[in-house]
Formats: C-alpha cells, structure tokens, sequence
C-alpha cells in the first residue's frame, strides 16, 4: 500500500516479466484502516477445524471443535457433513451447530448414525453468512 500526498491509500501494483507477458500483482489489504496517520491491516486469523476421534465405528460419538477467527462470541458454527445425522441441515447437508466462546473457540459433540456408510467424509464450518475455508476429516469404519 502507498500513500498518496493527500493522504489515500492505493495499492501498490507490481509487475513480473514472465518470458513474453507481464503479469501484474496487486497488492491488496483485506481490510485497512488509517489511524493517528498509520495504516493498521487487520487480517482474519485464528481460524482452524479438527475432529476427535478422526476414525469412529458407526453409532460412535465425535468431537468437532476449532476457534472461528472473527466470529464474535455467542454466534453459532453450523458444522457440516454427509457424516452426520440429518436431524438438521443447511443447504441439504447434514449440520450440527456450535456456540462460539469468548476465544472464538467452538465444540460440539454428536453421534453417527449406525448405518452411516463406511468411508471418508468431509467437515467445514460457516459462520456469519460465510465458510471459515477449513475442512476436516473423519473415516466411519465397522
């Protein structure tokens, strides 16, 4: 980011000569705030999903917990597999929600059905409109 003489703020653009073509890169700030005359980039951090066991029979319990980096406390994580029971569900995937804490963290505990399907199956996590962009994975075995 440059700032201008009258005080904006622009990206920088830089270039790479690549054979032939140039490429351009912007250099652009999630969010950028100017303060007492200094620019302060807020990045969403702290974000992260994992699932406890990662291998579980069927009719087995799980944990899925991580921490929902901007989400403020007291939000729900809506936790998303085709591992779950379909008790709830969001988009037509099976879902299990989560309160986040005052550390952004969330958990939540469930139950896979007994005739889940063995195999590998996906976890994500969304939170205030959006996905968090992590994944985790459980196998459901015999």
């Amino acid at each position: 980011m440059e700032r201008t003489h009258a005080g904006r703020i622009h990206p920088r653009v830089n270039s790479v000569r690549l054979g032939m073509a140039v490429v351009a890169v912007a250099l652009v700030a999630v969010a950028a705030t100017t303060q007492a005359g200094l620019t302060r980039v807020e990045v969403r951090a702290g974000v992260s999903l994992a699932v406890t066991p990662t291998s579980v029979r069927r009719g087995g319990w799980v944990r899925v917990h991580g921490a929902a980096g901007g989400c403020p406390a007291g939000d729900t994580v809506t936790l998303l597999s085709r591992a779950f029971a379909s008790s709830h569900s969001f988009a037509g995937v099976p879902a299990v929600y989560a309160q986040v804490g005052s550390a952004g963290r969330f958990s939540a505990r469930t139950r896979i059905p007994r005739a889940r399907r063995l195999g590998t199956y996906g976890i994500t996590a969304r939170c205030g409109g959006g996905n968090l962009g992590v994944q985790a994975h459980l196998t459901v075995t015999r």
